[in-house]
């Protein structure tokens, strides 16, 4: 056995007969267990071990072997991120948080998705949920010289329909919605928010009298001001509360964290009333999502203003490029009934839907 002196030794375990490496090198205790039971390949091993060590003192870590875990701190610390940023870091350092920065390829990101994600996970969700939190952190980390910057497929995703609704079949939606859904839903129909927005929005950033709700945390990162119709001023100043969180579960409660991502705040209650809005006529798709209501917001906007920039601008995107998909989206001939509904006017076009 070597000395023992400063530096890192070997020791056998005298329950198993495994050796480990133990002792301190540059102020760092050590105690692992070593990759073989081969005493003179655990004595090169640790050998090279403190020889890192010590490089690393002197000279900083190497690139690419700072933990993952160490540079999703540098980018939570960098700014503020959102909630649903924040958990979606939370649980990939669980599963990859001592994975070195050079070590992680497209490899890794496939098996993090099949750890974390669904089978058969739709590419926008290994996407959102995967990719661009594992890029975004990695093309930070490289900014720092900690690592290369990160090169990752993003999964094929197929061109499909944009789903949108007509202000008749919101109507029905909003018949067939409890009282906190349907607050939600005017709220998304009317200013284009995110749902992330929605939830997240805080009575601190509404002026009533203004007509304007502000949304600090976007999907940009830049703070965006919404403009509120008068049917949607008139709903939130009827609300009982005037502090906290604006939108609010059935019981009066903010949402939670864990309640925030992806939809799954509104899944059970959205199911309901999709289901219950299609049984009493409304054209609605089966598959469409809280997230389509901002896809009518933009179709309905342009349909009123014809005006793409305004458009990309009040809806916080960052390109006119995605916002073609709405131009000439909705049927001609729907612009009063924008207006009525935007206005809380109550057109009749539900029921006579319902009769039809």
């Amino acid at each position: 056995m070597p000395r023992r002196g400063s530096g890192l030794r070997i020791e056998r375990r005298p329950d198993t007969g495994a050796l480990t490496i133990v002792g301190t090198v540059a102020g760092e205790r050590v105690r692992k267990r070593a990759e073989s039971n081969n005493l003179r390949l655990a004595q090169e091993e640790a050998a090279a071990l403190e020889g890192e060590l010590l490089r690393t003192q002197w000279h900083g870590p190497r690139r690419g072997t700072r933990r993952f875990a160490e540079a999703v701190k540098l980018y939570v610390d960098t700014e503020e991120r959102s909630q649903s940023t924040l958990d979606r870091l939370e649980r990939l350092v669980r599963v990859m948080g001592e994975v070195k920065l050079g070590d992680i390829r497209q490899e890794t990101i496939n098996r993090i998705a099949r750890t974390l994600l669904q089978p058969g996970a739709a590419p926008a969700t290994l996407e959102r949920g995967v990719i661009v939190p594992v890029r975004a952190v990695m093309r930070l980390a490289a900014d720092e010289g900690w690592c290369d910057q990160p090169r990752f497929r993003a999964p094929k995703r197929e061109a499909g329909r944009t789903l949108y609704l007509l202000p008749a079949d919101a109507e029905l939606l909003l018949d067939a919605a409890g009282p906190a859904l349907k607050v939600l839903v005017r709220f998304i129909l009317g200013t284009g928010a995110r749902m992330a927005e929605a939830i997240e929005l805080d009575w601190r950033d509404v002026d009533l009298k203004g007509a304007r709700a502000i949304f600090w945390r976007t999907k940009t990162g830049r703070r965006r001001n919404a403009h509120l119709p008068s049917g949607l001023v008139a709903l939130l100043a009827n609300l009982p509360h005037k502090e906290g969180a604006v939108i609010r579960r059935p019981d009066g409660e903010p949402y939670s964290d864990r309640e925030r991502e992806m939809g799954g705040q509104v899944r059970t209650a959205w199911a309901a009333t999709r289901r219950r809005a299609i049984e009493a006529g409304a054209a609605i798709p089966p598959e469409l999502t809280p997230h389509d209501l901002r896809h009518a917001w933009a179709s309905w906007h342009y349909a009123l203003y014809r005006d793409p920039m305004r458009l990309k601008l009040e809806g916080g995107w960052s390109s006119l490029d995605q916002i073609e998909r709405y131009v000439h989206l909705l049927p001609a001939g729907q612009e009063s009934a924008i207006e009525a509904f935007w206005h809380g006017i109550d057109t009749g076009a539900a029921e006579r839907l319902k009769s039809a």
